[in-house]
């Protein structure tokens, strides 16, 4: 009887082990990611259409959120000196990729960016008291109106992407995406606060690199 009940005890761990892991898998499923078209032309300069792959990102969450993504066919390099960069060879106000919100989204720091298409460049955070400790790493993507960002190959100095950006979201402070450690591409995975990253592919060096993309959530309070 005893040998009877642990067999049916390992029966049923097993069994909730199971169905625990379809449910994880579940819950990745709703989290669609695929391959999509080139960048439609509708209020894009003819130099960002043509600094973009000829196939984006399309990203779907759950709650039938989505944003799709095209990555820059070339991104400037530069090493950084930012303390604890996770991308320290991307040069500051790089053009990353274009990123276009039929539903908008908030950003980082919570505020909101409205719906429509966007520059997004990479921007280190400031090395100042004023930014000390407001994320986990000091990489963000900026996002600007592609109507006032029409020159994906020039770089800005910090100021200048700052003032971009802020027209976003028609603050004194730009529209701020955190950059996170990237997983497998084509991917989204949930951390333990309970933000989204997506994982995808852009080009580095004549091979393929990856960057990971916070797509929901902010930072603490």
């Amino acid at each position: 009887m005893q040998i009877m009940n642990r067999t049916f005890l390992r029966l049923v761990l097993a069994l909730a082990a199971f169905l625990g892991g379809l449910s994880c898998i579940s819950m990745a499923a709703q989290q669609k990611v695929e391959r999509i078209a080139a960048a439609p032309a509708a209020g894009l300069s003819d130099a960002l259409r043509q600094a973009v792959e000829d196939k984006g990102y399309r990203v779907t969450l759950d709650d039938g959120w989505t944003a799709e993504f095209w990555l820059a066919r070339k991104i400037d390099v530069q090493d950084t000196a930012v303390p604890g960069a996770l991308y320290p060879k991307l040069a500051a106000s790089a053009f990353v990729g274009i990123v276009r919100l039929p539903q908008g989204m908030s950003d980082y720091r919570g505020q909101r960016i409205p719906a429509g298409t966007y520059t997004l460049r990479y921007e280190p955070l400031p090395q100042d008291g004023n930014h000390m400790g407001v994320a986990p790493n000091p990489d963000f993507l900026l996002a600007s109106p592609v109507a006032d960002d029409a020159r994906p190959e020039q770089l800005y100095v910090s100021r200048k992407v700052v003032a971009l950006s802020a027209k976003t979201t028609g603050t004194g402070h730009p529209a701020v995406l955190a950059l996170e450690t990237a997983g497998v591409p084509q991917t989204v995975i949930k951390l333990e606060d309970g933000s989204l990253v997506l994982t995808v592919e852009f080009p580095a060096a004549g091979a393929k690199g990856k960057i990971g993309i916070v797509i929901k959530g902010t930072a603490a309070q």
